[in-house]
């Protein structure tokens, strides 16, 4: 190829770019001798004598590529809608796969020649206007392989968008209804994810054709098959089932987003389904809000948690109800202790209250810190409980300090070294919830002293360990 600007019969030489472009756009078989051809041809119209021919050569490419995306048009429409989304995905495919081509064949005008729309740094931060074609409308020139992305856009989805959409929403419908669809799945989803490759070649708002032309409409018509779901299952007025359907038809929809939609719109879906279906009939899932708490029916309260955790403020109704069940618990566990070993059974009574709920916790709301925050305030209510009415005073101090004293003396007959390391360890779990840790230090350190004096520990280590802690 000789790189020496030269006189160049334009005509001729197009007629020679026009045979090989049309095989190129359509994934003809085009030989690497005619590809290098039409590839000198194209490098000897930009640099022509005496006068570039490149402003030429992109007005013919650019009306070739117009008049071939019409043939086109034609040929998608030619079945009516039965075809028209199986026909728009066959020369959708070939199509963009040739752009691929065809831009990589007007490589050298594509770099020194195209007038690609300068941008300002804000611009490429802020935003430009190029958004919806304007350089398009603005006459600018594009680089090849975005020209003919361009030209589909107004060629092709500007006058089919919105009767492809129609069809489309047919489709996801026929899918849930587990019929089988009138286009191939992969059609459905190639067509839609077009509205997203067709403006691949742009710095900022790519998504946007996408997002007005297809998922817009789809998230408003699938806004209106949940509300209509959810108007059915409503119907049964049984909660836990209600709340079983709605788990299955979240990961349902999420499933069906990842078969046909772009990744982008996945949370929208689910953010849909849980409006429609959860935040709005909050009233009829808190109805058995008590009912599941106190009867402590794990695999229903998971549920509700599953479902209320995404909706803003909803699990605050689930979390002050676990916490006054919690309340009631503690409570009753310390409620009517009589006999000599009061201390005992007061201690190690909120300490199984206290794991059994923290376990709960774990296995059904997943450690969710609203919980574990609800534990604290019902143990922190419960151990500073105050009998009558709040006129007598409370006793958690003296009994956690007895408890500890019974542990560290010689007469703790038949437990070993290491349950009592355990069981002072547990007890610090009682301590740390304790208002008054001033009367408990009183209590503590009057017993510790007696311990001393009569030569009563069990072990100075223990008793160093406690000090400790």
């Amino acid at each position: 190829m000789s790189l020496k600007p030269r006189v160049v019969d334009f005509d001729a030489t197009w007629r020679d770019i026009q045979g090989t472009i049309r095989g190129v756009i359509t994934l003809d078989n085009i030989p690497r001798k005619i590809w290098n051809d039409r590839f000198s041809d194209i490098y000897s119209l930009c640099v022509a004598h005496p006068e570039s021919l490149a402003d030429r050569l992109y007005a013919e490419t650019k009306q070739f590529l117009i008049d071939h995306v019409a043939r086109l048009l034609n040929k998608v429409q030619d079945d009516g809608d039965v075809h028209l989304i199986r026909n728009y995905y066959f020369y959708w495919s070939q199509y963009s796969k040739g752009a691929g081509f065809l831009h990589s064949l007007y490589l050298y005008p594509n770099q020194q020649h195209i007038k690609v729309q300068k941008m300002s740094d804000a611009e490429m931060i802020y935003g430009s206007s190029d958004s919806n074609g304007g350089m398009w409308l603005l006459g600018e020139q594009m680089e090849i392989g975005e020209l003919a992305l361009e030209v589909w856009r107004a060629g092709m989805i500007a006058p089919l968008g919105s009767r492809l959409v129609k069809l489309l929403l047919e489709a996801i419908d026929q899918d849930r209804a587990q019929h089988t669809t009138n286009a191939p799945i992969a059609a459905v989803k190639g067509t839609i994810l077009s509205f997203v490759d067709v403006q691949g070649y742009k710095k900022k708002g790519q998504l946007q054709l996408y997002q007005e032309l297809f998922e817009q409409p789809f998230l408003n018509a699938s806004g209106e098959h949940y509300k209509r779901d959810a108007a059915r299952l409503l119907e049964e007025r049984n909660v836990s089932l209600y709340m079983e359907k709605v788990i299955a038809k979240i990961d349902e929809e999420l499933q069906r987003a990842r078969k046909f939609l772009h990744q982008s719109s996945l949370q929208k879906v689910t953010q849909r389904c849980e409006a429609h279906m959860v935040a709005e009939h909050l009233s009829f899932l808190y109805s058995e809000c008590m009912n599941m708490v106190q009867g402590e029916r794990k695999k229903d309260l998971s549920n509700m948690y599953n479902l209320l955790k995404s909706v803003p403020n909803a699990l605050s109704v689930l979390v002050d109800t676990v916490l006054d069940h919690i309340k009631t618990q503690g409570l009753t566990a310390i409620g009517n202790l009589q006999g000599e070993n009061i201390h005992i059974s007061f201690v190690e009574n909120l300490l199984t209250v206290y794991k059994k709920y923290r376990q709960q916790i774990q296995e059904v709301f997943n450690g969710d810190q609203n919980f574990m925050g609800a534990l604290d305030k019902a143990c922190s209510s419960v151990i500073n409980h105050r009998p009558n009415m709040g006129k007598s005073l409370c006793r958690s101090p003296e009994l956690l300090a007895k408890y500890c004293d019974t542990l560290l003396k010689k007469s703790s007959k038949g437990i070993s070294e290491t349950e009592v390391e355990e069981k002072l360890s547990q007890s610090i779990t009682i301590f740390k919830y304790i208002d008054d840790k001033d009367v408990f230090q009183k209590f503590y350190s009057r017993m510790l002293a007696k311990r001393l004096i009569h030569q009563l520990t069990q072990s100075m280590d223990a008793e160093e360990a406690m000090i400790n802690r």
